[in-house]
């Protein structure tokens, strides 16, 4: 799978502008497209969805309250559960850089864990005016 960084901008701007401190996965879902009102799901986002949740997760990100983050593979799909969702300090971190566009096209092309650091550096050059990118 390869990252998506509009994608993982989506998700964790949609859990900031969420007015509580956790946000459900079937409200996330429904927000970010994966789950329609009825609750049918793309499986196609879903999967998708899983891959960078567990790369966020592994970024310390995101916390969940489950650890299967809400989605158990079957032979006929997907089994869901309504877990919950919460950013943490370092992705409240990494959403400061997704936000900056001249940092998020410097990063675009990293692992999210070099995107992470690289990004801060930048930011914190462009608060103080030291970045010549």
């Amino acid at each position: 799978m390869k990252l998506d960084y509009k994608f993982i901008k989506e998700i964790l701007l949609t859990m900031e502008e969420y007015d509580k401190h956790e946000i459900s996965s079937y409200e996330l879902w429904q927000k970010i497209g994966v789950m329609d009102s009825k609750h049918c799901i793309d499986k196609g986002l879903l999967d998708k969805f899983l891959g960078h949740i567990k790369v966020l997760d592994d970024n310390c990100c995101i916390e969940c309250s489950n650890d299967n983050f809400g989605v158990v593979p079957t032979s006929g799909g997907y089994l869901t559960a309504n877990v919950t969702f919460r950013l943490t300090a370092q992705g409240y971190e990494f959403l400061d850089v997704l936000k900056n566009d001249m940092a998020f096209n410097k990063i675009k092309d990293f692992a999210i864990s070099n995107a992470i650091d690289i990004g801060k550096q930048i930011i914190v050059q462009l608060a103080t005016g030291a970045f010549h990118g």
